[in-house]
């Protein structure tokens, strides 16, 4: 990839080895009240858990870059990969009671994605493996999306899971066809009611366990999906 990408010229905090997670969070029409009150907490928690380091790794806040993408019937970045400041605030979630376009947000992360690990290369940082974690609860259609579209995310991210380019985890909230998100994402597990909290709680202590990793090592990120899903199946 060329320079000529959003990151161009930004130069790089630290040369610690890089952890990159970048959120895409449905906040259509359906995720309003409860649902979206509890996951605007959850990425609050996760932001203390990071910056607080009581049960992380304390290199976790010099290596885990954190992206955060909203979407609904469009996508808005809410936040470019970059790691947590010491003070710094959560994004708030908001909602416009729109439709849900996900295969847009998918192809966003995917782009910023291959477009930081672009940047990594160009600065000379190492980074592991990026995570895409797309929270959902609707049918991912929206307007813009047909059935092929979806089956050209699906076989897209299959590809790249096999190149091992990122892994990517979709995660069903309430009603979420659990079926197509697994089609589309490769992996896919159902959030119990609304436990986004321990659902990050589980994401930060998973970041941090590769944080501390090294290249090559297989990394087991079941222990704690107990506290956020009723079973775990990856």
């Amino acid at each position: 990839m060329s320079t000529e990408h959003r990151f161009a010229g930004e130069s790089a905090v630290n040369q610690e080895m890089k952890c990159l997670c970048v959120f895409v969070l449905d906040v259509s029409g359906s995720m309003r009240g409860e649902k979206l009150e509890a996951l605007n907490q959850g990425i609050k928690d996760f932001y203390s858990e990071i910056q607080e380091g009581d049960s992380v790794s304390e290199k976790l806040i010099d290596q885990l870059e954190i992206a955060v993408i909203q979407y609904d019937e469009e996508v808005q970045i809410l936040r470019n990969p970059a790691l947590l400041e010491e003070e710094e605030q959560a994004p708030t979630l908001t909602e416009r009671g729109s439709v849900t376009e996900t295969v847009m947000a998918m192809e966003e992360a995917i782009r910023m994605v291959e477009e930081r690990k672009a940047w990594y290369k160009e600065t000379g940082q190492k980074y592991y493996r990026p995570w895409i974690v797309v929270m959902t609860d609707g049918e991912p259609y929206g307007n813009r999306a047909s059935a092929s579209d979806i089956d050209a995310i699906s076989e897209r991210v299959a590809k790249d899971a096999a190149a091992k380019k990122y892994f990517m985890m979709g995660i069903g909230v309430g009603e979420a066809n659990m079926e197509l998100l697994t089609r589309m994402c490769g992996k896919a597990l159902p959030l119990s009611g609304t436990k986004f909290t321990e659902f990050f709680k589980w994401l930060s202590n998973s970041l941090s366990m590769v944080s501390t990793s090294k290249e090559g090592d297989k990394v087991s990120i079941k222990e704690g999906t107990d506290s956020w899903m009723d079973s775990f199946e990856i």
